[in-house]
């Protein structure tokens, strides 16, 4: 899915009066619901604790992700965020830095992706895997290393091939609400998108209260059994995944990429306190959504 109309369509006269109205409620509403408390560590505090100054270094190539505030770096003009947690190589978010008011938070433990991410300060990598507990855990490196996890696979014939694992390695990993946490007022989270083989449930719970200041979720579901449960923990069903989202104040709204018998699927919520802006964004877009 892409990204919304920036400022910089107005002013190089791409849109009408409608368009340029829908731009600037956006930037009037930036934003929204502000920050929320922090709880528990800062980002600055966990990545000083977990993750190496090289290896946040190595993501970057070589740029400082985090303000003199402990906020994030955010490049001037830029007015929203995507986080992209298992960014890979950006598969779904690259497009959106056409938009010069828009930076991509990729969130990516597989230190292969990064050299794939293009060279902009508009990119703000994050060397980790994203979890309930903050710490260090076994990164499953794959033959397909796309379907790389935090989980163990199950060699299930339909996907044994692409999610045999061929590397164990340790990796730093944080919560979702770090980052979060440390996007700065003023700037929107537009989007969180996960794709991290099993664990996304967990990754958005990880973000707790903060999870609602963000304006859109996409995240996979995986319904073959591919991967193995962590101490009860991963796999959730869509029913599981619709029922925690709706009490977080998120709306099913669409899907995409779903598999044959719904094997692997993204599902795409709606913030229902941003709905109203929101939706005019995305009807004038991509054209309606049904409920």
């Amino acid at each position: 899915m892409g990204g919304w109309y920036s400022i910089a369509d107005v002013n190089l006269g791409r849109v009408d009066v409608r368009r340029a109205t829908l731009v600037a409620l956006s930037l009037g509403f930036a934003g929204l619901g502000g920050c929320a408390a922090h709880r528990g560590p800062t980002l600055e505090q966990t990545l000083a604790r977990y993750v190496p100054a090289d290896l946040r270094a190595s993501a970057n190539r070589g740029r400082e992700i985090l303000g003199p505030d402990g906020f994030l770096a955010i490049p001037k003009g830029v007015r929203r965020v995507w986080v992209d947690v298992g960014a890979h190589h950006l598969e779904t978010t690259k497009a959106e830095l056409r938009y010069p008011d828009v930076a991509v938070i990729a969130i990516e433990p597989l230190k292969e992706a990064w050299a794939h991410w293009p060279d902009s300060d508009r990119v703000i990598g994050i060397p980790v895997a994203v979890y309930l507990d903050r710490g260090t855990m076994d990164f499953h490196v794959n033959a397909l290393d796309d379907t790389s996890s935090l989980l163990e696979s199950t060699g299930d014939d339909r996907t044994g091939a692409l999610t045999k694992t061929v590397e164990v390695r340790k990796v730093p990993v944080i919560r979702l609400e770090d980052v979060l946490n440390a996007v700065p007022e003023g700037i929107a989270i537009a989007y969180v998108k996960t794709d991290v083989q099993g664990v996304d449930l967990q990754v958005l719970q990880s973000a707790g209260e903060s999870l609602r200041r963000v304006e859109r979720v996409r995240s996979e579901v995986t319904n073959l059994d591919a991967y193995k449960k962590l101490d009860g923990k991963g796999m959730a069903t869509e029913t599981e995944m619709k029922s925690y989202l709706r009490k977080m104040g998120f709306d099913l709204i669409a899907e995409d990429g779903v598999q044959a018998d719904r094997g692997w699927l993204d599902q795409i919520y709606l913030n229902r306190q941003r709905a109203w802006v929101d939706r005019l964004w995305h009807d004038f877009r991509f054209g309606s959504v049904a409920n």
